[in-house]
């Protein structure tokens, strides 16, 4: 198995353990803010903190390795190939293949529903300050 293939599995299988919502941004940063949110706080195994790198980009932080991770997860029919023009892209797998991909890197389960469970709410108020500033833009 390949490290991207890994790294695709560990965070599909984290957003999968951690919401019932089915879409994972692709578009914005926010997946990347969230990232890197999850990594300052210590989340993820070392084989993974070993391999994400970050950015400052013109468009914001930015994580290098985090095009090719999603690529690989819609390579690997863990998400929807999204049209290019989408923001979102959809989780394919449930909780259950979420918990044998993680068995498989030896992953906690626990572990992986705190990181996704980081994930998401970062993402979450990454969405509303972006709301909040696009209301006040056109007020």
């Amino acid at each position: 198995m390949t490290q991207l293939t890994e790294a695709a599995q560990l965070l599909v299988s984290c957003w999968a353990l951690a919401t019932d919502q089915e879409r994972i941004p692709t578009s914005h940063g926010l997946l990347d803010q969230a990232l890197k949110v999850a990594f300052d706080s210590g989340a993820f195994p070392a084989w993974l903190r070993e391999r994400l790198h970050f950015v400052d980009a013109r468009m914001g932080l930015e994580c290098v390795e985090l095009p090719a991770i999603l690529n690989r997860a819609q390579e690997a029919l863990l998400t929807v190939n999204p049209n290019p023009s989408y923001q979102y892209t959809q989780v394919r797998i449930k909780k259950d293949l979420a918990k044998e991909l993680l068995s498989e890197l030896e992953v906690s389960e626990h572990d992986a529903a705190e990181w996704g469970k980081v994930l998401y709410e970062t993402v979450k108020h990454a969405e509303q300050d972006a709301r909040a500033i696009e209301v006040g833009a056109y007020s």
